[in-house]
């Protein structure tokens, strides 16, 4: 059964997405969503939209937890997503779970433009 509440593109991967985005600070909450939904929805609209967070992150220095407690047990999310190369960014998972924001925008940036420059070629 469909739910337009929490759609199958939240739920299908190692775990539903809203287990890690409500540990998480309100940008890399959003940026996970939106890395968590890019292939199911729309595609490289969303990985931008996580860029979006990701910048205001960093400009803002919004950490990647709230709290302490909570940034082991997103560490090991993050690493299960990178396990499994969710949504095709492993190494986003893997960089985000070091947490280290800037190499974070890097990878997404350049993976807007991989696919970007494959459709691209494809098209040709």
């Amino acid at each position: 059964m469909s739910d337009s509440t929490n759609p199958d593109y939240y739920r299908q991967g190692p775990f539903e997405c809203i287990e890690l985005t409500r540990i998480l600070s309100f940008d890399w909450g959003n940026a996970v969503k939106y890395c968590f939904r890019w292939q199911g929805r729309n595609g490289t609209e969303d990985l931008a939209k996580a860029v979006w967070y990701v910048k205001d992150a960093i400009l803002h220095g919004v950490p990647l937890t709230t709290n302490e407690w909570s940034k082991a047990e997103a560490v090991a999310l993050l690493t299960a997503l990178a396990a499994a190369d969710w949504g095709d960014l492993r190494d986003v998972w893997i960089t985000m779970a070091k947490d280290t924001p800037q190499h974070v925008l890097t990878l997404l940036v350049r993976k807007i433009a991989e696919i970007e420059n494959g459709r691209t070629k494809e098209e040709s």
